[in-house]
């Protein structure tokens, strides 16, 4: 009977053992739970880049007037996208070489076959782009507006004239018109002619005898000479105004500007009333 009491309590010691490890582990995994693995990413193999397929563009290097000849210092060349430049954009640059330009072309534009007088077109290519309606009439430079070198193809230009005109201002009592010719009091000068287009200018040799209407200096040296775009009726007007006799300039206006203006005659009278002159006593 004694040795059975200690048999049991050697087994409740032995539970209790036992119930002690379990509880410890049990604890143990609360505190600590397992790390789940982490699963591998799938690396996706990335495509393969495809080259853009490129082709060579002409490019302006330069500003280009209207119906200036391109050279080869004029062009420069660049890789576009096939495709991006537009339809008849020039890519070899031979094709407009010493050809004219119809319409002013900025330095870094593509250059496009439709700004470009053709090869057929050479022989008489004025009268092929020149407008409908318009002709060209040669008008000489004074001296000041050529030395400034101001005017180019393209611009726009008002003619300002000079004439003695006799009854344009009041006359001295006793003074016929023939006596007032050619003084100051019947010098007037007015705009006329306004907006006309430079088609192009150049040099002139006369070729005359000195003093001659082919050589109105009466020096035999070159002049300058524009080229203007004028309807049939302007030409005459011009004409008139080279073959007037008056002192005429060339005056330079803004291309945003394109719009007639109205002007008053100036002359002697105008100028004392304008500016207040202080005349002498009689």
């Amino acid at each position: 009977m004694r040795q059975r009491g200690v048999l049991l309590i050697i087994a409740g010691l032995v539970s209790a053992l036992l119930a002690g490890i379990l509880i410890f582990y049990l604890s143990a995994s609360v505190v600590n739970p397992p790390v789940p693995s982490t699963p591998v990413a799938q690396v996706t193999e990335l495509p393969t880049a495809t080259a853009i397929p490129l082709e060579q563009v002409a490019l302006a290097a330069r500003d280009i007037d209207i119906r200036e000849v391109v050279t080869t210092t004029d062009v420069i060349t660049r890789n576009y996208p096939v495709g991006l430049a537009p339809a008849d954009a020039v890519k070899v640059i031979t094709t407009v070489l010493n050809l004219p330009v119809t319409t002013r072309i900025f330095a870094g534009e593509i250059l496009l076959a439709r700004q470009f007088a053709t090869a057929n077109d050479t022989d008489g290519i004025t009268s092929k782009i020149l407008p409908a309606g318009k002709v060209l009439a040669a008008f000489p430079a004074n001296g000041m507006i050529q030395s400034t070198n101001a005017v180019h193809p393209g611009d726009h230009v008002d003619i300002l004239l000079t004439l003695p005109v006799s009854g344009t201002t009041a006359l001295t009592t006793g003074q016929t018109p023939e006596q007032v010719a050619g003084g100051a009091r019947s010098m007037v000068a007015q705009a006329t002619m306004q907006n006309i287009e430079v088609w192009s200018t150049g040099l002139w040799t006369p070729q005359g005898p000195a003093g001659s209407s082919s050589d109105p200096n009466g020096n035999g040296q070159p002049i300058q000479v524009y080229t203007f775009v004028v309807d049939h009726q302007e030409a005459l007007i011009l004409k008139y105004i080279k073959g007037s006799g008056g002192a005429f300039d060339v005056i330079v206006r803004s291309l945003s500007d394109p719009n007639p203006v109205t002007t008053d005659p100036v002359g002697l009278d105008y100028l004392v009333e304008l500016f207040h002159f202080a005349l002498p006593a009689p």
